[in-house]
Order: structure tokens, then sequence, then C-alpha cells
């Protein structure tokens, strides 16, 4: 059973997977590499398999058709047996030593994952930019300070509102069969569910406030960021399969709903800026209905933590207009 094994989804990313596994590699730990490819049109496969035969730990699975990155992550989860589990897209790369550094935390730490801070790399060859802009105080607020803190979600719920990203955590491959962790079958935005799963069934984890991940958001790229066409509505989808998770839960209802619906105004709001006008209509249509299950003990609840998004939420619940307010 290996150490760890690192998931990456790729497609189309003959240009950036070289690089992505090279971050990889140079690592001491005994890893099994999962490239998991999409149904890429370009030479993907082929600069995985170049790598294939110099290196023994990287596997190469390959979907028939294209599933968008969600689906493909957890056909992947299902081929893995190692301790640890970490994600990592195609086009970022680690910080030399991440998972060595990663692994031996969590050896230490009597918690089922870790989650860490990142770099944004913004135009190829660029100065790399801090990671989790506006997130400065939540980390600060979590760790008093500290590089390095074990967590008790209760203690700082507003963790749950921190970017979901997938690639700046580590779980317990235990803990993702325990909870049935998984990605949502959404194109876009498929990591909202498995964000909140994770947060709230293990209740507490280990925060690492070092930049250990290097992200790639570049400008003018096909990365689900800079889509604007129709599948941006698959949104509706991710959100949909992570509320049905406090339909089933009370627990998780009452303690966390009124964030979700904090964080699902902002998403939302965000997304608004990235749907083409003649996109609006629809869009509308969707956030109106994402809100038709919005109660009345959910409007008391979040009004004694803040008013003016109550206030805002009810008003969407029967229109979209102040979805930008919202935001």
């Amino acid at each position: 059973m290996a150490k760890i094994s690192i998931i990456i989804p790729a497609y189309n990313a003959a240009q950036d997977i070289g690089n992505a596994l090279d971050s990889v590699l140079k690592n001491k730990s005994d890893m099994d590499i999962v490239v998991i490819d999409d149904a890429s049109s370009d030479d993907t496969c082929s600069v995985v398999e170049q790598y294939m035969s110099r290196h023994s730990n990287i596997r190469l699975l390959r979907n028939e058709a294209n599933t968008g990155p969600g689906v493909a992550r957890n056909r992947a989860l299902m081929s893995i047996d190692s301790e640890y589990c970490m994600f990592h897209d195609a086009d970022d790369t680690l910080v030399n030593g991440a998972v060595d550094i990663l692994t031996s935390l969590m050896d230490r730490a009597d918690v089922d994952f870790a989650f860490f801070n990142y770099f944004i790399l913004r135009n190829r060859g660029a100065v790399l930019e801090e990671g989790g802009i506006g997130a400065e105080g939540t980390w600060q607020d979590a760790l008093g300070g500290q590089e390095l803190a074990i967590v008790e979600l209760d203690k700082a719920p507003n963790l749950l509102l921190m970017v979901n990203y997938p690639w700046n955590k580590i779980f317990r491959t235990s803990f993702i069969r325990r909870v049935n962790l998984r990605f949502s079958t959404a194109r876009i935005n498929e990591d909202i569910l498995p964000h909140w799963v994770a947060f709230m069934h293990a209740g507490r984890f280990l925060a690492v406030n070092r930049k250990l991940t290097i992200h790639s958001l570049i400008a003018g790229s096909d990365q689900h960021t800079n889509v604007y066409d129709e599948r941006r509505l698959a949104i509706f989808e991710a959100i949909r399969e992570t509320e049905s998770i406090f339909e089933r839960n009370k627990v998780f209802r009452d303690k966390y709903y009124h964030l979700f619906l904090y964080f699902k105004a902002g998403l939302l709001g965000w997304a608004l800026s990235r749907v083409r006008p003649d996109l609006r209509r629809i869009f509308d249509e969707h956030v109106t209905h994402s809100y038709r299950g919005f109660t009345d003990e959910d409007f008391k609840r979040i009004y004694q933590h803040s008013p003016d998004l109550a206030l805002t939420i009810l008003k969407l619940k029967y229109s979209p207009a102040g979805l930008a307010t919202a935001a």
C-alpha cells in the first residue's frame, strides 16, 4: 500500500501535465500517482505514457467520453489503496517537497484531513501572488497567528466560507471511505460538495498556513473560471447536491446551513458576472428556483447573524434582482 495517492484529472493538458508530474515527483514519499485522462483530443496521454516508462508509480486511467473533473476524480478514487489522498490539477505545480511535508504533518496529527495555503499564478512566467485573497483574517482567526494548528470547526466556522478548492487538502483515505466523500457530477463547481462534506464530517482538522501549491489562473485559458456559456448553469446542480446534505442531516442544518446560505449568495453573485447576457433570463429563473426551499426558520436563523443578508435572500426567493447586492 502506497503512503499517498495523488489524483490528477487531465483534459487536453499536454502543455502542462509534464510540469505537474515533475513537481509531484520531487518528493520522497511512497506515492501512487493516478492521472485520469478525461477523453483528451491532444497528446496528454502520450506525455503521461512517456513519464510512465520512467516512473513505475504513475498510472494512467482513460475515460472513453468526457465526463468532467468531478466524475473523473470519483473514478480515480475508486482505484486507490493508500493511507492518504491528495488531488492535484494538471496545470498546477506543487512547491518542492510539499507531499513529504504534508504526510509528515498528518502522521503526527490525529485528524482526518488537513488544508493548506497556496500561491496563484495568473500568467505564465509572472510573479506569484498570495493565495486566498480576502481570507487572511480567516486564517489568522483560525490559527491565532501560528503556522500550524489543529482547529475545531465549531470554534472557527467561517473556515467553511473559504474557497472550496480540492487541491489544497490532504485526506486520510479511510476518512474518504467512511463519509463517502465524492465530487459532484456537475461539470463546474464540482468541488463545493466535498469541501462542505469534509469540514462538517471531520469537525476538527489541521490548518497549515504554508503555501505548498501553485494554482494557475491563466486569463483566456479554458479553465472553468473563464467559462461564460451554458456550462456555467451547472453551478445550480452543484449547489443542489450540496444542499441535500442539510436536508438529510438536521445537526448540520442547525449548525451550518446559515453559513451555506451566505456562501451560496456570494457564489451566485460571482457566477452572475460570468454569464453571457443571452443566458441571464435562464440564470435568473434558476436563482429563483434555488431559493424556493428557504423557510421561515432559515430566515430567522440567518437574520440573527446578518439581517441584511436574510432580507436579501428572502427577496431572491421571489426575484433574482438583488443577487448583485448579495455578492
